[in-house]
């Protein structure tokens, strides 16, 4: 905390949220630090502020802690502050506070305890006294005290204890609920801890706070801890305890931001009340010439390039004196106090965080008592000069408009040498004075938006700066505007409806006002356009691209300087009121058209900076034309006014030029429009009105006006833009339908039909269904379970009857209305989405309607159909309506008409009967009969084929009206009270048979296919007709609602889940223990080889029982029924065979509402199927398992949702995962619109939707980060982001790191996350389905790759080719490169071996066949790109395919070829050698890349992994640098070695093993030769060996950037050997060589060539690499650490999950600090039982030494006696002794796994494979 200046006067203040009194000695220089310690002469004094009022700090240090408190505040407290606080019985106002402290040293652990007792000695509104003495054991003995969990300090070395004399704490109210915390005491310190102490503490201490880990400690540095901490007491520094004791304090009641928001509030509500102090005359003076400036900035020129950012930007530099200013103008979606508080407040935290640099940051407020501050901060320059200080004098103003009562804020600023009051001044002599003069206007547009405009202007006062440097640094200010704006920018479309909203009120008010005078002739020039408004005549109708919108276009006289252009007119209807429409209008830049605008690619779209008026605005946009057509300028002018009971705005060009920034290409085309805005009846709750819009357009230049005229209905959409943004169909809709449905359920008694309506009903009814009685009809099958379908062909006749049946959850009258009121939108808008060309509905009465529809069937050659049919509607009585349609004709409806429509033919019966109500929800049964003859040529019975089709329609409704949910909601509801009301007893022979059926089969297999999350497996008998099935999966719901939802047999949701065709059910029987019925199940079975297989019937007896509390069995088993008592099967039921099952269920509660879920069946369904047939008949029955789970699943809320429930999402959308990306998206929706989650989230942001559906359509697109808000998303970058989820899974071998990816470069996706913890895990299971499913996969990775390799395959062969044919000369560079390609063969052969050796000798055979071929590297990526799954155990590292032998024998010809044939080198050998350094190059970068953006190892080890960046761009250019690096590294070590050789053989060996041998004598000099892989011994040193020579020949040519790991080669040495090979062929070449008569003149010449340009090219490969990591992680690169000091490091400062990595290492690696590593063992090792944390697991645990174990529970209490002691060192000389094994084994085997020593060594990050 800095201390505070205060000025002569006395009447200004230091503004702080915190202010301290200046203390006598400090004992921290620490400016930021937050508490202050003054020394003295017999006491020391603690000064901090606290964040909470006095009463809220007395009630927590004097309120006695309980374990298992519900008060969330007091358990944060105790957590955070490591204390336990116990209250005496004698004194109600006394406590005694423990705290206990463990501080650590190197190699030792001092407990520091510190006991004070409490008492309240004063307690008033001024101020709180406490009095602390030390406590004493009567104190103690005197105390009653809550026993816990004993943990004493008995790991620490020394035990101290913290005595102070008498101390007092002084609790004083501050401004802002602020407290100032005063600790005056005397400390000192007892040595040791007296046992009665320890006794009578040991039940008291729970937790201990480590001063080292402490997150306060980073921020308050301890002075002297470390130096002076030692035993006994000696050299403890009492004021860093006492600190630390402050912090934590301070940090439990830091609430810096709640702070800083009071302090604004505080401010606002100055301004509200009207509460400020009075302006002085220079205040009023700043002020006034403040808003001078920028009135005559408005000549300022914008800056370039920012025509279309959201924060307009001027510049102008003064001729007068020649000053820069620079200005911003820009929208901010906050009400303008908000913004103005937070512009004003700038002493809070926030600023003091944002300003840490600053070596000055100082603000005084109330200067000389009145508004105005001094507002003080430095700023360093670099380049040697001298720090520059801001010393500016600021006061502030509000105006108020009288007229439309909106504020106006002025915050001014200018040097404080124009203050004549009192100032402050810092030392002179270490800053030059630098000045700064800005204005800020807040301008109050709604209450919750402003226009805020920023001019400043600053002048650094250094001569030798260029202007242009000047101006550059006076633009770059501006760059904060856009910070603010960002800050505060909220939903877009809730922003644009508040403008509305306001201005619409304005509109209102102002009802009636005369125009201004100029505005006049605007108004009278554009009602031009109105012509005759009572007359229609010269009209001519348009075809509208709109439905809903009536076009039509005139040419009218033109008026002087006009051209003749067409007018245009378009009448609409929006549901809003006028004045809303209108502000619509008038909000012309507005958030949404502006992204419109810029997704179009205009060049400009901006509001002119002109004098304002209420009623009135000016814009200017620039039109993107195409290619071949100047883009063009619209400049207009817009003004509304109300009339009564309409509001006119009318619109039209002026002359203004505008400044765009840039100059631009563009031609000024001309419009004028008049918009007519009338009120309407209200609808229902809907407000509407009528817009009619007048418009020409004159696109000016060379482009005809007939053209202009032909484009004049797209320019007339302007108002489909106002009806999409008002739309309301929902309520519009169901208020047409209510209308109706009333009507029919009160008058229909009073409906009189005609005869001929009669006749037609009647005609419909013997037509359709009459004559059909007692007739079979023809069972359809039905895409909906719920829908009966059914056709049957009438005598004589080719054409179908169709007929569908099902039962809707609504009354008839709701029915009948939603088939009746055609003409709603949402009808409308499917009409014409299927094709729809026209719909047009008359009312004949109120029962009868004549329907014109047509219908464009889109199929080719086939011209639109017609219908005309005309609908009665007849209640036949309170329980029965029908309704029919037949054909008919009329008079204004001629066949064919104009447009040469085919008129068809339909006949449609509608039947609704009343049912009694289900659950309290109506039912009603509606029939559906209908015959269609579309006419023309098509054959009637392709017309009866697609029949199915049409009655779908029946679907639609009942989908529209179901309530399925609810009514099985409300039956399982009833079923759970009797399984909680009744107690079920029997689960032990229940669970007997479950036993039994799991334990009948040992062939288990795996399904087909996937189930979601559950795990499931299958049997079939090879002959018999015998099946099981088992599947274990959890269900998120109570253990009684799982047993009810089975009890419900008959539920729509087990019909819907099951697909079964019937199912029924006797009702239930109580018997003892539980209760049972009869069940019966018609189950479809669908043939596996396209065969007819006959339904199965199953009728079992279903019994529930209890094994106890938590555990419920269901047991289905077949049913003994009697002759007679079975139910009658009706005749429909002739193709079946009866089947038999036995089936148990185990429920079995999981806590969490969360129920386990087990399922076993064995079925008997018949020795006639096949064996797939049986099989895909009892997965058929465990995908209903796993459908149940997902049901549950969709019912949880949004706020019970967790990290699993996430990838359970993801395996509902990805539940059959072959299908495809059309059935993918449509399961996509399905899952949204159900799942009860995701629809809450959907509701909050909409363009989920689109983000998702673009993810699961998996095609590949550019990546483009979006870094745009959550909330402010538009649809365009909604998209975008889904897009980027593809690109990022494409470029990324891992789904994991490929979301990572996704998250960082996708503002919007971060914030997801954060906001919904279940939201990352769906996304990372969902790109692992898209990765599987989409046709490219990893294809990009992988077929890359594979071609390199192919290549590289292929042009040995050639060079192979050449040398043979090349003889004598060539024959050993011939025998070395078949040699290579031999020994490549063999290694594949062999890892093939290794890796399927347990997988059968088929799949050995074909994989080996492969290798042979050649077609290794093609066939991985075929099986890839078809999304086959990794094998486990089959990754073959890539560096093992030999490329490097291959190099150096090309190499070795190429520079024997140059000698032999007089530099002749055929392109082949050319091209094969750069195939093996790209193939090299790519499989290095391709490791290291992968290493470094997998996020468990950048979580696990952030310091190392992280050097690629998040940007899309930044992540590419590594990995090609990466590659380049590589390629060029193996090229210059190979040709180094090869030149060696040619010069001498005994060269080339001298330099590897010299090489070689430096680099482990290194490391054995700094430790570090031993490998982390637990092999202790001398087996241990000699793998050890070997993996440290391989490490550094693979370094040496492939320069991976992995293995610059500590634990490989570390990063000094990696860089070493990166450059040295590049070195060393440099100073061979051009020093050494020449004289060694190796190589012709010419060779030489080429020699240098090659080294000169690699070498370059390998230094641009490292400087571009160096310059795009990630700058943190460039010191990774020259690291001197260790294996051994990694391991340490990560122990010492790691969390748990670091820690317990230790085991994973080499013994000798955390040997120095073992007995640290047994501490934590021991003391942990209870806790780590009882939480189970996730690397706690099995295998974990047989790392663990046994004697750190082995008396864990004694010592963690305390109590290890002798006997204990010596058994542990028993154990731990018996382990240190004997000769370990290695401890990377399978769980449960002993002995060396190479497999699971590869993976090992993988997941530490050291060799691949």
């Amino acid at each position: 905390m800095t201390t505070s200046k205060t000025s002569n006067s006395g009447s200004d203040t230091l503004r702080r949220p915190s202010d301290l009194p200046s203390p006598a000695t400090s004992s921290s220089d620490d400016p930021q630090s937050p508490v202050i310690v003054e020394s003295g002469e017999n006491s020391d004094r603690l000064s901090v502020v606290l964040h909470e009022p006095p009463s809220t700090i007395l009630t927590h240090i004097m309120t006695p802690a309980t374990p298992n408190s519900s008060d969330n505040k007091n358990n944060t407290t105790q957590n955070k502050l490591k204390q336990k606080l116990l209250k005496t019985s004698l004194n109600p106002t006394s406590s005694i506070v423990h705290w206990s402290y463990i501080f650590e040293k190197t190699k030792s652990y001092v407990a520091v305890t510190l006991l004070l007792k409490l008492t309240v000695m004063k307690q008033d509104e001024n101020e709180i006294i406490i009095r602390a003495t030390s406590v004493n054991e009567q104190d103690l003995d005197a105390t009653t005290f809550t026993p816990s969990t004993p943990q004493t300090p008995a790991s620490a070395d020394k035990n101290l204890l913290l005595l102070l004399n008498d101390g007092v704490i002084v609790l004083q109210p501050l401004p802002l609920k602020q407290t100032k915390f005063t600790f005056t005491s005397q400390f000192s310190l007892a040595t040791p801890v007296r046992s009665s102490f320890s006794s009578k503490l040991g039940t008291s201490i729970k937790v201990r706070k480590s001063i080292k880990n402490s997150k306060m400690n980073k921020q308050t540095p301890l002075p002297g801890l470390k130096s002076t901490l030692g035993f006994g007491g000696e050299g403890i520094d009492s004021n860093s305890l006492f600190r630390e004791i402050a912090a934590l304090f301070y940090e439990e009641f830091k609430q810096e931001d709640v702070v800083d928001e009071r302090m604004k509030q505080d401010f606002i509500k100055q301004i509200n009340m009207k509460e400020p102090p009075n302006m002085t005359n220079a205040e009023r003076g700043l002020i006034t010439s403040s808003l001078n400036i920028v009135s005559e900035l408005s000549i300022a020129k914008r800056i370039s390039g920012t025509v279309n950012d959201s924060v307009e930007k001027f510049f102008h530099r003064s001729s007068v004196d020649g000053k820069a200013w620079a200005m911003s103008v820009a929208k901010i979606d906050a009400p303008a106090t908000t913004l103005f508080a937070d512009l004003w407040c700038i002493g809070t935290y926030a600023c003091r965080k944002n300003h840490k640099d600053l070596s000055i940051c100082n603000v005084w407020e109330n200067l000389d008592g009145s508004r105005s501050i001094q507002y003080q901060r430095a700023l360093s320059l670099p380049g040697g000069f001298k720090d520059r200080l801001f010393d500016s004098w600021v006061c502030w103003d509000g105006i108020t408009n009288e007229r439309t009562k909106r504020r106006t804020f002025v915050n001014a600023s200018t040097s404080m040498d124009d203050y004549q009051g009192v100032t402050h001044h810092p030392a002179p002599e270490k800053f030059i004075k630098a000045t700064w003069r800005g204005v800020y206007v807040v301008k109050e547009l709604t209450d919750t938006t402003c226009e805020w405009t920023w001019a400043a202007q600053v002048d650094l006062k250094v001569p030798a700066i260029p202007t242009s440097m000047l101006d550059f640094l006076t633009k770059k200010e501006l760059t904060w505007a856009g910070t603010v704006q960002e800050k505060y920018s909220r939903n877009r479309k809730k922003v644009d409806r508040e403008k509305v909203d306001s201005l619409a009120k304005d509109m209102r008010r102002r009802r009636g006002e005369p125009l201004m005078e100029d505005q006049a002739p605007l108004f009278e020039s554009c009602k031009q356009l109105l012509g005759d408004e009572n007359s229609d005549y010269g009209w001519r109708k348009l075809a509208s691209p709109c439905p809903h919108i009536d076009m039509k276009i005139q040419y009218f006289p033109p008026q002087k300087g006009e051209r003749t252009v067409a007018t245009g007119k378009a009448v609409g209807i929006v549901d809003s009121p006028a004045e809303e429409v209108a502000a619509f209008v008038m909000d012309y830049c507005n958030h949404d058209r502006m992204q419109i605008s810029k997704e179009e690619g205009n060049p400009a779209r901006i509001e002119l900076r002109k004098k304002a008026r209420e009623n009135e605005a000016s814009y200017a946009t620039v039109k993107k034309m195409p290619f071949f057509i100047d883009n063009r300028e619209f400049v207009v002018r817009i003004a509304w006014k109300v009339e009564e009971g309409k509001v006119l705005v009318a619109v039209e060009s002026i002359d203004d030029e505008v400044d765009y920034g840039v100059k631009l290409k563009k031609v000024r085309a001309l419009t004028r429009c008049l918009w007519q805005i009338e009120d309407l009846p209200v609808r229902g709750e809907v407000k509407q009105c009528r817009v009619t819009l007048f418009q020409i357009i004159d696109a000016g230049g060379s482009i005809p006006t007939w053209l202009v005229d032909n484009q004049m209905p797209q320019a007339l959409l302007a108002i489909q833009s106002a009806m999409d943004a008002f739309r309301q169909d929902e309520k519009i809709d169901a208020a047409e339908r209510l209308d109706l449905a009333t009507f029919m359920r009160e008058r229909w008694q009073d409906e009189v039909y005609s005869e001929e309506e009669n006749a037609l009903l009647q005609r419909i009814l013997e037509h359709l269904e009459g004559s059909f009685k007692g007739k079979s009809w023809k069972q359809l099958k039905s895409t909906d379970i719920f829908v009966k379908m059914e056709s049957i062909y009438k005598d004589g006749t080719s054409l179908a009857i169709g007929r569908a049946v099902t039962v809707v959850d609504a009354t008839i009258e709701d029915c009948a209305s939603w088939e009746i009121a055609r003409v709603t939108r949402e009808r409308n808008k499917d009409h014409y989405d299927f094709g729809g060309l026209e719909c047009v509905v008359e009312k004949l009465n109120s029962h009868c309607d004549l329907y014109h529809v047509a219908i464009d069937l889109r199929v080719p050659g086939l011209a639109p159909r017609e219908w005309l049919t005309k609908c009665v509607w007849k209640m036949v009585d309170e329980n029965t309506m029908i309704v029919g349609l037949e054909d008919t004709r009329d008079e204004h409806f001629p066949v064919g008409g104009r447009k040469r429509y085919v008129r068809a033919s339909t006949n449609i019966l509608w039947k609704y009967e009343r049912l009694p109500k289900e659950n309290g929800i109506p039912q009603t049964r509606v029939t559906y009969c209908q015959q269609v003859d579309i006419k023309g040529f098509v054959p009637k019975f392709l017309i009866s084929r697609k029949l199915v089709g049409a009655l779908e329609y029946l679907s639609t409704m009942r989908k529209k009206f179901d309530q399925n949910l609810e009514i099985d909601a409300r039956q399982r509801a009833e079923i759970v009270k009797n399984i909680k009301r009744e107690e079920l007893t029997g689960g032990a022979e229940a669970l007997a048979q479950f036993e039994a059926i799991s334990e009948e089969t040992h062939g288990w297999e795996r399904p087909s296919r996937g189930f979601g999350m559950a795990d499931s497996k299958v049997y079939a008998d090879a002959i018999g007709g015998y099946c099981w099935g088992f599947t274990n999966v959890n269900v998120r719901a109570e253990i009684e609602e799982v047993a009810a939802f089975f009890w419900d047999f008959c539920s729509r949701a087990n019909m819907e889940i099951s697909g079964d065709v019937e199912r029924t059910f006797e009702e239930d029987e109580e018997v003892a223990g539980g209760f049972k019925k009869v069940v019966e199940r018609r189950q479809k079975f669908h043939s596996a080889h396209l065969a007819h297989h006959r339904n199965r019937v199953f009728t079992s007896e279903m019994k529930i029982v209890r094994v106890d509390s938590d555990t419920i069995i269901i047991v289905i088993s077949p049913a003994s029924i009697k002759e007679g008592q079975g139910r009658q099967r009706a005749s429909s039921l002739s193709d079946h065979v009866d089947a038999k099952e036995t089936v148990t269920i185990r429920l079995r509660r999981a806590g969490g509402k969360k129920t386990n879920l087990e399922y076993v069946c064995a079925l008997t369904i018949g020795a006639d199927t096949s064996y797939h047939a049986r099989k895909a008949f009892v997965e058929m029955r465990l995908e209903e398992l796993s459908n149940i789970s997902i049901y549950f699943q969709r019912l949880i809320a949004l706020v019970d949702c967790k990290p699993e429930d996430g990838q359970a999402l993801a395996h509902d959308v990805l539940m059959r995962q072959t299908m495809s990306e059309k059935k993918r998206v449509e399961r996509l929706k399905e899952v949204l619109q159900k799942n009860r989650a995701l629809k809450e989230v959907v509701q909050e942001h909409p363009h989920l939707t689109e983000m998702l559906t673009v993810a699961v359509e998996g095609h590949l697109h550019m990546n483009k980060e979006v870094m745009t808000k959550l909330e402010c998303l538009s649809v365009t970058e909604a998209t975008q982001i889904g897009k980027n989820l593809v690109s990022c899974l494409m470029t990324e071998s891992l789904a994991e790191a490929g979301v990572e990816q996704w998250r960082v470069q996708n503002r919007a996706v971060k914030e997801l996350m954060e906001e919904h913890e279940w939201f990352e895990p769906m996304v990372v299971v969902l790109g692992k389905g898209i990765v599987k499913t989409a046709p490219w996969g990893l294809m990009f990775r992988v077929i890359v790759g594979a071609i390199l390799s192919v290549t590289d395959l292929g042009t040995d062969l050639l060079m192979l080719k050449q040398f043979a044919d090349g003889g004598e000369k060539t024959a050993t560079v011939r025998d070395l490169q078949l040699a290579s390609l031999v020994a490549s063969i063999v290694l594949q052969l062999l890892i093939v071996l290794i890796q399927n050796r347990r997988k059968g000798v088929n799949k050995l055979t074909r994989e080996s066949l492969v290798v042979l071929t050649g077609m290794k590297a093609p066939w991985d990526a075929y099986r890839v790109a078809c999304g086959a799954e990794q094998e486990k155990d089959t990754e073959i590292d890539p560096l093992m395919e030999m490329s490097i032998p291959g190099i150096l024998i090309q190499l070795s010809a190429i520079l024997g070829t140059l000698e032999s044939a007089g530099g002749v080198v055929s392109l082949t050998a050319y091209t094969s050698l750069a195939v093996s350094m790209l193939t090299t190059g790519f499989v290095s970068a391709t490791i290291s890349y992968d290493f470094d953006v997998d996020p468990h190892k950048r979580a696990f080890n952030p310091g190392f992994y992280g050097y690629v960046p998040d940007a899309a761009f930044g992540r590419i250019l590594v990995l090609v640098t990466l590659m380049g690096i590589s390629a060029c590294q193996v090229l210059i070590k190979s040709l180094f070695l090869v030149v060696l050789g040619y010069t001498s053989a005994l060269y080339s060996w001298c330099y590897l093993l010299v090489d070689v041998a430096f680099y482990l004598v290194l490391k054995v000099f700094r430790g570090d030769f031993r490998h982390w892989v637990q092999i202790e011994g001398l087996a241990g040193l000699f793998i050890s060996g070997i993996i440290r020579v391989v490490v550094k020949f693979l370094v040496d040519f492939t320069a991976c950037a992995q293995y610059r790991h500590p634990y490989e080669t570390g990063g000094l040495y990696f860089m070493f050997n990166l450059f040295s090979p590049l070195l060393s062929l440099t100073i061979f070449v051009c020093f050494f060589l020449e004289g060694t008569g190796a190589f012709s003149d010419s060779t030489m010449r080429y020699l240098s060539k090659v080294t000169l340009t690699f070498g370059a090219f390998l230094m641009l490969f490292s400087l571009l690499f160096f310059s795009t990591v990630s700058k943190k992680y460039r010191s990774t690169f020259f690291s001197v650490e260790t294996g051994g000091q990694l391991t340490r490091r990560n122990f010492l400062e790691g969390n748990d999950v670091m820690k317990a990595d230790v085991f994973t290492n080499n013994h000798v690696h955390w040997a120095p600090i073992e007995s640290k590593v047994e501490r934590w063992v021991k003391e942990g090792w209870a806790v780590w039982e009882e939480e189970e944390p996730e690397w706690f697991s099995d295998r974990w645990k047989e790392l663990v030494p046994v004697y750190m174990i082995l008396a864990k529970g004694e010592i963690g209490l305390g109590m290890g006696g002798e006997d204990g002691e010596d058994e542990v060192e028993e154990e731990r000389r018996k382990t240190k002794t004997k000769t370990k094994k290695s401890k990377v084994r399978p769980e449960g085997e002993g002995g060396f796994d190479v497999e699971d020593f590869k993976r090992e060594m993988k997941r530490r990050g050291s060799i691949n494979g």
